[in-house]
């Protein structure tokens, strides 16, 4: 095969866009709508508000610092939601469209989920103990820690996958090294002392989320079906409890009459025979 050639599972493949999976299409409607009330609705009639939204749901350095320990840990989650312009949203929300689908059809709805929205706190939470430990106080928002994770991880995933970038194809693995080679620059330039106003840690601790996520296989876990497991089997062991405790209730009935059980035993025949 020819170094320019598409690998065997890929050829025959036509252009076209992805189909939009629902976690996805959710999580863009929420960061595009939050955009427009912040920018068009906010911004432009109601300057208190808008600043109180900033103060609010950007992950603040100064207030983490101030507040402790009494710490906004929704900002973990919510400066993922906000931009700071048009062009910082549409970047996030063109990988999120393209790469997050693929993902999505790869781990299915609940896993990618859960990893997003992990990726986007441990993100969060890497620059804002930099910017701490640094003295940094300038608020942290944007996508692109959820984002870059989902990039290194479709790329570990399926690093020979191709697509076109702008217009030159090209595959995951070289989109994600230009992608974090971008970052490593701009985070190089930070510690020199040059504020770009990105927040290239938080993305490269994304992309490093995302490619360990695949790695060590964290993101085909879902934590919410092993609850659901666990509390299923807790519920057979109380079940079978209940039985035994049942028999042993009957048979001492037979024996020695209802009248020789106690308010709480009475209580525990009448719940057991609701639920028979």
């Amino acid at each position: 095969m020819s170094a320019w050639e598409d690998p065997p599972e890929t050829r025959g493949a036509s252009f076209g866009l992805p189909r939009l999976s629902s976690v996805v299409k959710a999580l863009l409607i929420a960061n595009i709508a939050v955009f427009v009330v912040q920018y068009v609705v906010l911004y432009s009639w109601f300057d208190g508000a808008f600043l109180f939204v900033r103060e609010a749901f950007a992950l603040n350095p100064l207030q983490w610092q101030e507040g402790f320990p009494l710490v906004p840990l929704w900002q973990l989650v919510s400066y993922g939601f906000l931009h700071g312009g048009p062009e910082h949203l549409l970047t996030n929300m063109l990988f999120l469209f393209f790469l997050g689908t693929m993902l999505e059809q790869e781990v299915g709805g609940r896993r990618f989920l859960i990893f997003y929205l992990l990726a986007v706190a441990v993100a969060g939470a890497c620059q804002l103990g930099l910017g701490l430990a640094l003295g940094q106080t300038a608020p942290i928002l944007g996508a692109s820690g959820g984002v870059l994770a989902i990039v290194c991880a479709m790329a570990t995933l399926r690093p020979t996958m191709r697509l076109i970038f702008i217009i030159v194809p090209v595959t995951l693995r070289t989109l994600a090294l230009i992608y974090l080679a971008l970052e490593v620059f701009r985070a190089i330039m930070q510690l020199k002392g040059e504020d770009s106003g990105v927040a290239s840690f938080a993305h490269l601790s994304g992309a490093l989320f995302g490619y360990l996520a695949v790695r060590q296989n964290w993101i085909w876990k879902d934590p919410l079906a092993e609850v659901e497991v666990w509390r299923e089997k807790r519920e057979e062991a109380r079940a079978k409890d209940d039985d035994e405790r049942l028999d042993e209730l009957l048979a001492r009935i037979n024996r020695d009459g209802i009248h020789t059980l106690s308010e709480r035993e009475r209580a525990f025949l009448k719940r057991v025979s609701q639920r028979h």
